[in-house]
């Protein structure tokens, strides 16, 4: 049986192996981890239509999408926050190594408890969180606290491929209905809700204030 862990237990331990998913993807990550790829180009055609955005990325991990979304666009800074410190200082270094550590700050905390003072984002983005949060309803309501135009966020949804991973990961993971999401970014006060993608294995939602 395997060893239960903490979602940053094991995201701890994987900052790498996580990251190569995005830099050195195989025809396995390109065929069955689509989603992450999906959810990454969603977040940045959003980005590219607010000028000189201000980026919240949480649950930031090795940083890949926010070095991707800051050279490919006009974003005047990106915030990242994660609770792994080797995913944290994995993304540091990528910032300093693409000369993009004075436009983007990855802080390791944990983001339901970091105080971000009167700061807001324009556009905030969890990408791969909604899957190991226990209670979602409140990370939704602190993202909306935090954003001034639109939350972006992926949303796995059950079936074989939740199930293998349930069977595979030592931390626990959590899935959603379309329904559900829908009701979930409502309660936090999002006016507009759209499903830029919506397959069999999940939702990418952009949820606008």
């Amino acid at each position: 049986m395997l060893k239960k862990e903490t979602s940053q237990q094991y995201w701890n331990v994987r900052s790498k192996l996580f990251a190569d998913y995005y830099k050195k993807p195989n025809l396995f990550d390109k065929i069955f981890r689509k989603a992450i790829y999906q959810r990454a180009a969603v977040a940045q055609s959003v980005i590219n239509e607010v000028d000189d955005a201000t980026i919240l990325d949480i649950g930031s991990g090795p940083g890949l999408n926010a070095i991707t979304w800051l050279k490919n666009s006009h974003a005047k800074s990106l915030t990242g926050i994660d609770f792994a410190p080797e995913m944290v200082n994995y993304a540091r270094e990528m910032a300093e190594k693409e000369h993009l550590d004075t436009r983007a700050e990855f802080i390791e905390d944990d983001f339901m408890n970091y105080d971000f003072g009167e700061t807001k984002f324009d556009v905030a983005v969890a990408s791969g969180v909604f899957d190991y949060v226990e209670n979602p309803q409140a990370l939704a309501d602190r993202a909306a606290s935090l954003t001034k135009y639109a939350f972006i966020a992926s949303w796995p949804k059950n079936g074989l491929r939740m199930a293998l991973r349930r069977f595979r990961y030592t931390c626990p993971v959590y899935h959603y209905t379309e329904e559900q999401v829908k009701n979930i970014l409502s309660k936090s006060g999002f006016t507009q809700i759209k499903m830029a993608v919506n397959t069999a294995v999940g939702i990418i939602t952009i949820a606008i204030k």
